[in-house]
C-alpha cells in the first residue's frame, strides 16, 4: 500500500514538473530572442542568369551567415517596434531571399524578402504562429546587399 501511494505522488510530482517546464520554456513568437537561442540558420537567395540561347536560368544559392550577421539579424528583429509590424495572412510577390532561424524548443523564425517587403513568420513549440510585414531599414539594406548582382548580373530597379 505504501509503495502505491509513493509511486502515485511521484508520478503527480513528475507531471507537475513536466508541465511547469513545458509552459515556462515555451518562447512566445513575438518576444525578443537572444543570439544564444539560435541553434541553426539557413539563408538562400534566388539568382537569375542568362543562357547562351537568350533564355534565363534561375537557381537557388545558399549563403553562409557569419556569427556577426546572425547577431545583427537578431538585433534588428528585436529592435523593431510593434508599429513596424503589419500582420498579414499571405505573402505576395516572388521571394528573392529567405532566412530561417531555428531556435531552441522547436521554435522558428523565417524571414522572406521579395525586394519590396520583408515578411517575418514565427512559429513556437505549440504552433503559435504569427506572420507580419516588417518595416526595418537595416535588415532591408542587409538583404539588398546579399542580393547584389543576382538579377542577370545587375540590381533590378525597385518600384517605390
Amino acid at each position: 500500500m505504501l509503495g502505491k501511494r509513493r509511486r502515485f505522488w511521484f508520478l503527480i510530482g513528475a507531471a507537475i514538473m513536466f508541465l511547469y517546464f513545458l509552459i515556462t520554456s515555451n518562447p512566445d513568437p513575438n518576444k525578443p530572442i537572444s543570439r544564444n537561442q539560435v541553434i541553426s540558420t539557413e539563408m538562400s537567395i534566388v539568382v537569375y542568369t542568362r543562357t547562351g540561347d537568350g533564355g534565363a536560368h534561375v537557381s537557388i544559392d545558399n549563403v553562409t551567415l557569419s556569427k556577426e550577421d546572425i547577431s545583427r539579424i537578431v538585433g534588428w528583429l528585436n529592435a523593431a517596434p510593434e508599429s513596424a509590424k503589419i500582420p498579414v495572412d499571405d505573402v505576395t510577390g516572388s521571394i528573392s531571399a529567405g532566412i530561417a532561424l531555428r531556435l531552441k524548443h522547436n521554435a522558428e523564425i523565417k524571414i522572406q524578402y521579395n525586394r519590396k517587403q520583408i515578411i517575418v513568420s514565427t512559429k513556437s513549440r505549440f504552433n503559435r504562429d504569427s506572420k507580419y510585414i516588417l518595416d526595418q531599414k537595416d535588415l532591408r539594406d542587409f538583404l539588398d546587399q546579399k542580393l547584389e548582382g543576382t538579377y542577370f548580373g545587375e540590381d533590378p530597379v525597385k518600384d517605390e
